[in-house]
């Protein structure tokens, strides 16, 4: 199995327009894909600022199937989804979604059989990393997610008092922003979306009215500040529609892709979308500093232990191939050795017989590789390694020996200590 973990991705920071065309495409039509690849193991993570896969097959992808992908190999792949499970490459750093969202990815790969032992310790590590930082430092304190930065603006604009305030959307992106406008009691909010059950299920959830329209018309009328968060491939509010607005009106537009053309000419409408959020955002950034280096040094710390338990990981392997391979050749002595006792050789001839072979047969591959090694001027790793392997007594051979009957017999004991209970 390769243990080199890869990812394919597109995220904000890429030029204008390419992470929103990928998110446009068909998911199933990614999944199709990567299934005609033989990518059967994979975890796809899909958020609005983001689009990648995680996988660690030996593939390689034409330039037509993944347009404009970066892509990311070993140590760089494992450390770049350690961050994102920190908070440190969100659009916010420290924001909170990323991590529920990382874990949604990897619960549904994992339902569909898409996992397997290494993109789950990856994972699980990622997620494990991800509530560390949280914790110990305070990057997710104050305004992290885009709708906490959003509503801010709105409250510094005087627009949070006695106010209609219109939510466009019945996605998980809406449901946050009505979310941090309940806090705000003195605000009228109002869900707008076809999505009868979803904008019914988020009206009682948050008792807030819902009318399924996207009548772009009714909407401005009925709303001092109107904010999007769909998932539309095409702008809800165009040029022409925000022209022709004759009162003071504040648009927000938190989609991805956007849903409000901006190349208007309208000085009562004002608009925030996430690219000029940006600026905010960078400060926010500014004042974590210190959070990020204590982010940066767990995410270290992480690494160096993600790649001892893979090191483990293959060291057993091999380890366990060669207890297979012992066994196989006991097998095969002990059919000689009755053969032997058969054809009238004598018991301590055909033990001697037995066990000469055994030994030979059992350390020839190693031996071999040793005499290799010095061949090759590696002399000196040779006479660490066999110091090291002398000094092991007798006491200590049985001990492992004892370990590795153990943990091959894992059922046995299991039913040893159910009949003692």
């Amino acid at each position: 199995m390769n243990s080199e973990l890869k990812i394919i991705r597109w995220d904000y920071k890429m030029e204008e327009n390419i992470l929103e065309k990928r998110l446009q495409d068909d998911d199933k039509d990614l999944q199709k894909i990567l299934s005609a690849k033989g990518v059967e193991k994979r975890i796809i993570l899909r958020t609005c600022n983001r689009l990648e896969i995680y996988y660690h097959e030996d593939v390689l992808f034409s330039d037509d199937e993944m347009e404009y992908a970066e892509v990311l190999s070993d140590e760089d792949a494992i450390r770049h989804l350690l961050r994102v499970a920190s908070g440190l490459e969100s659009m916010s750093v420290g924001e909170q979604e990323i991590l529920r969202q990382i874990k949604e990815a990897f619960d549904a790969a994992h339902k569909q059989g898409r996992t397997d032992k290494f993109l789950s310790m990856i994972f699980q590590r990622a997620i494990k990393v991800g509530k560390e930082v949280r914790e110990t430092t305070e990057i997710s304190h104050g305004k992290v997610s885009i709708p906490s930065i959003m509503i801010e603006q709105i409250e510094r604009k005087g627009l949070l008092h006695n106010r209609s305030i219109g939510v466009i959307g019945t996605g998980k992106m809406a449901a946050t922003v009505v979310k941090y406008l309940r806090k705000k009691p003195s605000v009228k909010i109002t869900l707008y979306g076809r999505n009868d059950e979803a904008g019914s299920e988020l009206s009682q959830l948050f008792a807030v009215n819902f009318k399924k329209t996207l009548d772009v018309g009714t909407i401005v009328e009925e709303c001092h500040v109107v904010i999007t968060a769909t998932s539309s491939k095409t702008p809800l509010i165009t040029r022409d529609i925000i022209e022709k607005i004759d009162r003071n009106l504040l648009f927000i537009d938190i989609s991805n892709p956007r849903n409000i053309e901006e190349s208007y000419n309208n000085p009562k409408v004002e608009l925030i979308n996430l690219e000029m959020a940006n600026q905010i955002l960078q400060e926010n950034r500014r004042r974590k500093e210190k959070d990020i280096e204590v982010a940066e040094s767990i995410i270290d710390r992480e690494m160096k232990k993600i790649y001892a338990k893979m090191a483990e990981s293959e060291i057993e392997g091999y380890i366990a191939s060669i207890y297979s391979r012992s066994k196989d050749i006991l097998n095969d002595e002990i059919e000689k050795y009755r053969h032997s006792m058969e054809n009238g050789l004598e018991t301590r001839d055909a033990l001697e017989m037995l066990g000469n072979s055994i030994v030979n047969k059992v350390l020839a591959p190693e031996t071999l590789t040793l005499k290799k090694m010095i061949r090759e001027g590696k002399t000196e790793s040779v006479r660490d390694f066999l110091d090291s392997a002398m000094k092991f007594t007798d006491k200590d051979i049985g001990s492992l020996s004892e370990d590795q009957r153990e943990s091959q017999n894992p059922p046995i004991q299991n039913r040893q200590l159910c009949q003692k209970s």
